[in-house]
């Protein structure tokens, strides 16, 4: 009896995600909760914790859940969700440990200037410490953020 094995291509699926996506960082000492009321108000947004996306890693025979809060733009087809990228000792993203929260744009409605300015106005809410642009490609575990 032969047994048919199904190998999962992990680059096309992380390809497949982050298609037409942006990823910036924001660094705050908020609690990701208080930082989503202010975004929502700076914003305009309505980001609500979703809980069937949150992420789960397992490192050291140890669970870590990752919160992911979500806002959807129907009219525009493009999605917003915001990461908290630690849990007590663990990263999302390691190789961004000065990063504490990440905010993924999903969809081909923006473009550059419109997410530079989207980032912008995150900066002037007044818990955001800082927030910048990161490049997808150049982050390892980008596989990660992946719901």
């Amino acid at each position: 009896m032969s047994v048919l094995k199904l190998k999962l291509d992990q680059d096309q699926l992380v390809e497949d995600f982050f298609e037409d996506a942006w990823l910036a960082g924001i660094i705050s000492q908020a609690k990701d909760y208080q930082l989503c009321w202010q975004l929502n108000k700076q914003l305009g947004f309505d980001f609500r914790v979703n809980n069937s996306l949150e992420i789960n890693l397992t490192k050291h025979r140890r669970g870590f859940f990752f919160t992911v809060y979500e806002h959807q733009e129907l009219t525009k087809s493009a999605a917003h969700y915001f990461y908290n990228n630690h849990c007590k000792a663990e990263f999302l993203l390691p190789e961004l440990k000065h990063v504490d929260y990440l905010w993924l744009i999903k969809g081909n409605y923006y473009q550059a200037p419109d997410v530079k300015a989207l980032v912008e106005q995150c900066r002037k809410a007044e818990l955001v410490q800082m927030a910048s642009l990161l490049d997808l490609r150049d982050i390892r575990n980008r596989i990660n953020l992946i719901f």
